[in-house]
């Protein structure tokens, strides 16, 4: 289920121009939506039902209102009050995808999750390149344990909606601990790069951390435990006598376990192990000449960060906080350079104005 996040700024800045027999009313109608908006921020949904009526009341035919007022409702856990809210205005364009969002969300949480697939799926044709609807879809496939179906959702939705972060998200921290590990490791990584700096960024930095952990186990016997079985044995798209992305992946990786000295057993690595590691696997990667063999824009990012000497700065960036004592000694010792990194770094982000390719589901 996704957040229930006002829209706000729509209901103020997007609202249609007034005619001149009701521009006397702009300064009233802007002071009530400010009111029912603090009210909802305070978790007052009440008090923001009663601000709404009375915005309604000024503007009735202005549908955003009207979907903050349902909100309202979801936030009292009335859900039948909000159903009968969105049904009329739940198709209104100048809402978007978020009317069959949120009325979807209402049969979710009544349990009538065949009910909820029916709006998203509406919205779908009206809507085809939303990733929010995509992510719902995902979600209902993941409630009914059809992990396959969940992560094909999730991944058609980064590509219809590239800068859409939650489908990156829910495909990270969804799948880090399952079979599909291997692409939450990929997704999660393409997360960081679209959504920088909010709450989830630290938590999945972390979670990265700790699933690059759980997956190189040097010094033992299955010192590469990333890709399942499944996509291991995968005939290659190759050929028969070539191997697979998976199989190469896991393939450099080990030699590049080697080629770093990273010896174990170790209970976990340290951020500047795993950063050798995969700064040698990036070079492995591009010598071997599989940049162009296997597609993959994140992969491709990688290496023009290694061209222009900034891949280290950027693996110390990607896991800061997977142990963050580790990472501020690292900056306190070369602050100048990274702080130059983080410069380089805004102003040549990775491509999303059109789908990236991972892999998984590319044409």
């Amino acid at each position: 289920m996704t957040k229930l996040l006002n829209i706000v700024a729509l209901v103020i800045v997007c609202s249609p121009v007034l005619q001149a027999q009701d521009k006397l009313d702009t300064v009233h109608i802007e002071q009530t939506v400010r009111e029912a908006v603090k009210y909802m921020d305070r978790n007052l949904p009440t008090e923001a039902i009663r601000k709404w009526d009375e915005a309604i009341q000024l503007r009735p035919g202005f549908t955003q209102y009207k979907y903050e007022r349902a909100i309202c409702f979801m936030m009292l856990k009335d859900y039948s009050q909000a159903i009968e809210a969105l049904k009329p205005i739940y198709r209104d364009p100048n809402l978007f995808d978020r009317g069959y969002q949120l009325l979807g969300n209402c049969y979710d949480f009544t349990d009538d999750t065949a009910k909820a697939r029916t709006y998203y799926r509406e919205g779908l044709v009206a809507w085809p390149q939303s990733g929010r609807l995509h992510y719902e879809m995902g979600n209902a496939a993941f409630l009914d344990k059809d992990a396959k179906g969940a992560l094909d959702w999730w991944v058609k939705g980064t590509r219809v909606e590239p800068a859409f972060a939650t489908n990156y998200y829910q495909i990270c921290t969804s799948f880090a601990n399952t079979p599909f590990r291997f692409w939450a490791l990929f997704y999660g990584e393409l997360f960081l790069n679209i959504e920088r700096a909010t709450h989830r960024t630290s938590e999945v930095s972390a979670l990265l951390f700790a699933t690059w952990n759980a997956s190189l186990k040097p010094g033992t016997d299955d010192p590469i435990v990333m890709a399942s079985e499944e996509m291991l044995n995968a005939p290659s798209k190759l050929g028969s006598n070539v191997m697979n992305f998976a199989t190469a992946y896991e393939y450099t990786l080990a030699t590049s376990l080697v080629a770093a000295q990273v010896k174990g057993p170790l209970p976990k690595l340290t951020i500047e192990q795993l950063v050798d590691v995969r700064l040698t696997a990036v070079r492995a990667w591009k010598e071997a000449g599989y940049v162009s063999k296997y597609p993959n824009d994140l992969l491709s990012y990688q290496v023009t960060m290694l061209d222009a000497g900034w891949l280290t700065e950027y693996l110390w960036w990607l896991y800061s906080y997977g142990d963050t004592k580790e990472m501020n000694t690292y900056y306190r010792e070369n602050e100048q350079r990274y702080d130059t990194f983080l410069g380089w770094f805004g102003e040549h982000p990775l491509d999303i104005t059109h789908p990236v390719c991972l892999g998984y589901l590319c044409p």
